[in-house]
C-alpha cells in the first residue's frame, strides 16, 4: 500500500474499500489463463519497465531457475516502480504474495497459479466491489452477432473506432459489406453500411466510443472537405491492389473520424479518447498530447469527451480542457500505475481547478483480474493521500472528501455512461 502520515489518510482509504467502482476502461471480458509464471508477470505493464531496464524476452533454452535468475537480474533494477508495485499489490491481494527477490518466493507463486481457475474472476470482481467495466474489445462485431456471448456480466461494451476510419486499401473499404449487402463502392455506400453496423450496436448496448488512433497518427484531427476524403475514398477503391499511406490517406481518415463524432452527437454516445503516454517502449509522446484534439472539441461541442490516461505527461493542458470545455471529462484509467504522484498533483489542483463531476478515478486498462486488483489498490491509495491532504489542508471537510472518492470512483462515470447501476 502506498501510505500518507496525512490525519485523515487512514479513514479515507478505508472508506473507500467500502464503496462501489465502475472501471472505466478494459480490455478483457471474463477469466484468462494465466499460463507461465514468468511470462505472468511480465504480461502486465510491468513489462515494459522490466524491458527499458535492459531485459528483453527471456530466453527459451533456460532452466526455470535460469529463467528466474535472469527476470530477477532486471527486476532489481526496475522493481520499485508504479508498475512494479501494482503488479505484487495485485500478487499480494489474489494470492497472498509479499515478495519476488527470492527463487522461493517465485516457486510459490508457481504453485498457487496451478490451482488458477475460472473462479478468480468472480470472486475478485465481488471482492473489489466492482460494479461494471467499459470494455474495449477493439472488434466487438462477433459480440454485437451473437456469435460471441463469452463475457461476463460486468461488461459495458466500447465501439472501437480506428477501424472505421484508419482506411489504406479497397479490401478495408469493404468491413461493412455483410451489413450493406454489396459491395461498397461509393464513399455512400460505406457510410450506409457503417450505419447499420452502428444501429445494430448501440441495439445490443455499447455505451461509448472509444478511439486509440494515438498510437498510429498525431490527434490534430483535420477538418478537410467531403470532395477531400471522396477523392482519397476512389483512388483506394479503383486500385484495388494499391495500399494508399497515410500522405494521401489523411483526408479520409479525418473526415470519417470527424463523422464518427457527429453520429456521437446524433445518439448522444460519449466519445472516449486515449491522449497521453501510450503500452510499451519506444513511442512518440509529442503526437498523443490533448491538445492536438481542442479543434476536435470545440466543433463538436454537442458531443461528450473522455480524454484517458490523464494525459500524462502533460498536465497542465489537460487540467486547461478539463476546466475550459464543458463537453470534456478527465479519466485517470491506467494512469494511476503510470505516475501516482503525478496523479496524486492532478487531483489536488483538479479540485481547485476543475468541477469535480468531471473527474474519472479508475480503469485498469488491464488483461488479467491480478493486474486490476493491483492497480485499483494503487488508485485508491492516491487518491486517499491527495483528498486528505485537501482536507488536513482545510480545502474540504471529511465529509466532501469522502463523497468526492464516491464520485470519481463511481458516480461520475455511472453517470456519464448512463449505466443506471446503484
Amino acid at each position: 500500500m502506498h501510505r500518507s502520515n496525512n490525519q485523515y489518510f487512514g479513514e479515507i482509504r478505508q472508506y473507500l474499500d467500502t464503496i462501489p467502482v465502475i472501471e472505466t476502461h478494459e480490455h478483457y471480458t471474463q477469466y484468462q489463463n494465466a499460463g507461465d509464471a514468468l511470462q505472468f508477470l511480465l504480461g502486465n505493464y510491468y513489462g515494459s519497465d522490466f524491458e527499458s531496464a535492459g531485459g528483453g524476452g527471456i530466453p527459451g533454452e533456460l532452466s526455470q531457475k535460469e529463467r528466474y535468475e535472469y527476470f530477477l537480474k532486471f527486476y532489481q533494477k526496475s522493481k520499485h516502480t508504479a508498475y512494479a508495485r501494482g503488479m505484487l499489490e495485485g500478487l499480494r491481494i489474489c494470492w497472498g504474495i509479499e515478495s519476488l527477490n527470492s527463487y522461493e518466493n517465485f516457486l510459490e507463486l508457481e504453485e498457487k497459479l496451478k490451482t488458477r481457475d475460472v473462479s478468480i474472476y468472480d470472486e475478485t470482481m465481488e471482492k473489489l466491489n466492482i460494479k461494471a467495466k467499459v470494455v474495449d474489445m477493439f472488434n466487438i462485431s462477433d459480440f454485437v452477432n451473437g456469435k460471441n456471448t463469452d463475457y461476463s456480466k460486468y461488461c459495458r461494451f466500447a465501439f472501437s473506432l480506428p477501424d472505421f476510419h484508419s482506411l489504406h486499401s479497397k479490401g478495408e473499404l469493404q468491413k461493412y459489406n455483410r451489413y450493406l449487402k454489396r459491395p461498397a463502392k461509393t464513399l455512400d455506400d460505406y457510410l450506409e453500411g457503417f450505419d447499420i453496423f452502428l444501429k445494430k450496436s448501440l441495439e445490443f448496448g455499447v455505451v461509448c466510443f472509444k478511439d486509440q488512433t494515438a498510437y498510429r497518427r498525431s490527434i490534430a484531427y483535420g477538418n478537410p472537405t467531403r470532395d477531400e476524403a471522396e477523392k482519397a475514398f476512389n483512388a483506394m477503391a479503383y486500385n484495388p491492389r494499391e495500399v494508399i499511406g497515410d500522405d494521401r490517406a489523411r483526408a479520409l481518415d479525418d473526415w470519417l473520424f470527424q463523422y464518427a463524432l457527429r453520429q456521437a452527437a446524433k445518439y448522444n454516445l460519449p466519445v472516449q479518447i486515449h491522449t497521453g503516454h501510450m503500452a510499451g517502449i519506444r513511442n512518440d509522446i509529442v503526437k498523443t498530447n490533448a491538445a492536438h484534439l481542442i479543434p476536435a472539441i470545440e466543433l463538436h461541442e454537442d458531443v461528450r469527451f473522455d480524454l484517458f490516461h490523464g494525459n500524462w505527461p502533460y498536465m497542465d493542458e489537460y487540467l486547461y480542457m478539463g476546466k475550459n470545455y464543458p463537453n470534456v471529462c478527465l479519466n485517470l484509467c491506467w494512469a494511476q500505475s503510470i505516475d501516482p504522484l503525478y496523479c496524486v498533483e492532478f487531483m489536488k489542483r483538479a479540485v481547485m481547478t476543475v468541477p469535480h463531476g468531471k473527474i474519472f478515478a479508475f480503469g485498469g486498462d488491464t488483461g488479467m483480474i491480478e493486474w486490476a486488483a493491483g492497480y485499483l489498490s494503487l488508485a485508491k491509495d492516491n487518491v486517499a493521500i491527495a483528498l486528505s491532504e485537501l482536507a488536513d489542508s482545510g480545502w474540504l471537510s471529511l465529509d466532501e472528501a469522502k463523497q468526492l472518492g464516491l464520485d470519481w470512483f463511481f458516480g461520475n462515470p455511472n453517470e456519464f455512461f448512463g449505466l443506471g447501476l446503484y
